[in-house]
């Protein structure tokens, strides 16, 4: 599949559950086949909108996703920073804080905005958790 039939599939799939099975190995799939694609980093944005639109969904610990979306470093950091703004889920505050342990100098920033998700208005109670327990292990750290 091309990078840009991968992104369409993206953008229409809808997962039920962390037990839709069927769902989370179509998106194995399309995790696979954007990791042959040159361009595969084109779909940073798609794969942050499954994560957005799923909140609920546990897709792994990290789970494909997450691991595709790291293999394109330089790619999907300030999309991920977007996606917070717009619709904070515990898994993609969980990859902000992967991001902060890895960070250089960028750290600061990266936890100061961590920390401005504490009051988000669209954070579900999972997120709320994560963003407090992150940002609390994160100010320890400094």
């Amino acid at each position: 599949m091309t990078t840009d039939e991968i992104i369409g599939e993206l953008n229409h799939l809808t997962v039920d559950s962390s037990e839709d099975y069927a769902q989370l190995d179509n998106l194995g799939e399309l995790m696979n086949g954007l990791q042959q694609n040159s361009d595969g980093h084109r779909a940073c944005q798609a794969i942050l909108g499954v994560l957005e639109r799923h909140p609920q969904v546990e897709f792994g610990a990290p789970g494909q996703l997450v691991h595709t979306l790291e293999s394109y470093r330089g790619h999907y950091e300030a999309l991920l920073l977007a996606s917070l703004d717009r619709q904070p889920t515990a898994m993609t505050v969980w990859l902000l804080n992967r991001l902060i342990n890895a960070a250089g100098p960028e750290k600061p920033l990266l936890v100061a905005h961590l920390g401005r998700l504490h009051r988000h208005p669209r954070a579900d109670t999972q997120a709320q958790a994560a963003v407090e327990e992150f940002y609390r292990v994160q100010q320890g750290a400094a």
